[in-house]
């Protein structure tokens, strides 16, 4: 009886809720990705219908900052309808599927204090009848990320080196590396000084992410708010003082120890009370591995000393940095670049201020989902046949991955980055001129080590600002 009163029901399911789409500049062709879904109509008695739409929308809402207005516009817009002419459909659910084809010069998802850049897919079934209204489904979204290489493929390594002479520093070289330059990755920097001048003191070594946004509006005009720099976090652990196995310290926590066998997984008996005795209490939790700081100042040099320094970083979460966009994709309103830079702040002996020697070079920082997992294609199958959607597939993103599984997944090549070679008077150069060989780190600062080849896929470029503070 109820049934004849309850309302029709519509909703969307999506196989997927990310999307991977590379722009190309000029008209060559394209492999776009294809939405696949599923409308789901619930009917709790016999209607008939008109017809069924589905609307794939994207919508950008997007500012310059104080000055500039809000302004909303479409980037994409497509929409499939299957006219059933007021067929009947008896009681109960009905599902029909459905693919959109995502051009590759679709703009990726934005999200930022600039605004954001949103897709969603929604169904409409229009019902024949005098007294039966249209149904509406809630939006379902979906995230399209931009991939700079080709589709099924993870992001290429970044191998990049700077090299400038400095009155004050002498040559000074600059090396920065990631197997896969992403949101939330790993990178290494190296810094090598062949010998300064003059006795110096190199108060700090940082790597900065120097992050610009352009917003442009459909009058033509463009937005270009203040330049963001964000330091990348140095990865150096170290474990902490507190024993694997908690220990009650009565000095410390003022909850008394339960007996020993009332802790999960102690088998053992109870030990006699004794005055060495320190009974073990779930109370006192394990401490986390501590952050190791760098000394302060970094080193003293003298005059020709060298100077072999390395860290591994990480790019900060994509709650800062966001990815950079790409060229081929016009219709992007909120357009983000971004430029990686190895600061160097340095002080001459006598001096009282700071100089620092800034050395960087613009790249280009992928969307945190171009994991491998999320970008290796599936198996390939003779026939596959049309199943209904049920919930989408799972994708990971780099900012939830913790420190281990990024040393896991690309430690051996940041060891590789990190190692120096032997200089020669034929290579004098720091040695980022040969072509299976980079410069690296040495713990010792004076010695060095075999190196391991890597092959490098960029080019070598410079570029420097050099001032004081």
């Amino acid at each position: 009886m109820l049934s004849r009163f309850s309302s029709p029901q519509v909703s969307v399911t999506l196989s997927q809720d990310i999307y991977f789409v590379h722009a190309l500049e000029g008209a060559f062709p394209s492999q776009d990705p294809v939405v696949h879904g599923t409308c789901l109509i619930k009917l709790p008695t016999r209607k008939a219908i008109r017809r069924v739409k589905v609307i794939f929308e994207g919508l950008c809402d997007a500012t310059g900052g104080a000055g500039w207005p809000y302004e909303t516009s479409s980037v994409l817009c497509k929409s499939l309808e299957h006219d059933l002419r007021g067929e009947y459909f008896e009681a109960g659910n009905h599902a029909f599927s459905f693919t959109f084809i995502i051009p590759s010069s679709t703009p990726a998802s934005q999200r930022s204090i600039y605004g954001r850049t949103r897709y969603y897919v929604k169904a409409l079934v229009d019902f024949d009848g005098m007294l039966s209204n249209s149904v509406l489904s809630p939006p379902v979204a979906l995230w399209v990320s931009a991939n700079p290489s080709p589709p099924g493929e993870i992001p290429f390594p970044t191998d990049l080196s700077f090299q400038h002479f400095s009155s004050e520093l002498g040559p000074v070289g600059v090396g920065i590396s990631s197997p896969h330059l992403t949101v939330a990755a790993l990178c290494n920097i190296r810094l090598s000084l062949l010998g300064p001048p003059q006795p110096v003191t190199i108060v700090s070594v940082v790597g900065t992410i120097t992050q610009t946004f352009e917003v442009h509006y459909k009058d033509g005009s463009v937005a270009r708010p203040k330049p963001t720099v964000f330091k990348m976090k140095k990865v150096d652990h170290r474990a902490s003082p507190s024993l694997t196995v908690p220990i009650h310290n009565p000095a410390t926590c003022s909850v008394l120890p339960g007996p020993v066998d009332a802790i999960p997984g102690q088998d053992m008996q109870p030990l006699p009370d004794k005055l060495s005795f320190r009974p073990v209490s779930d109370c006192c939790a394990i401490h986390p591995d501590v952050d190791v700081p760098d000394p302060s100042p970094l080193v003293r040099l003298a005059a020709g000393q060298e100077f072999h320094h390395s860290r591994i970083c990480r790019v900060p979460t994509d709650d800062y940095v966001r990815p950079s966009t790409l060229e081929g994709s016009p219709k992007t309103v909120i357009r983000v670049a971004h430029k990686l830079s190895v600061e160097v702040r340095y002080r001459k002996d006598g001096d009282t201020e700071d100089m620092i020697l800034t050395m960087g070079k613009p790249v280009v920082i992928t969307s945190c989902c171009c994991l491998v997992d999320s970008l290796t294609l599936p198996a390939y199958r003779a026939d596959k046949p049309c199943e209904t959607v049920v919930q989408p597939l799972e994708a990971r993103c780099a900012c939830n991955m913790s420190l281990k599984e990024c040393l896991d997944r690309d430690g051996v090549l940041l060891q590789r980055a990190g190692i120096l070679d032997p200089p020669s008077s034929e290579a004098r150069f720091l040695g980022v001129g040969r072509d299976d060989k980079s410069p690296a780190y040495s713990s010792e600062g004076t010695d060095y080590v075999s190196s391991v080849p890597f092959q490098r896929r960029g080019t070598s470029d410079s570029g420097f600002q050099d001032g004081g503070t």
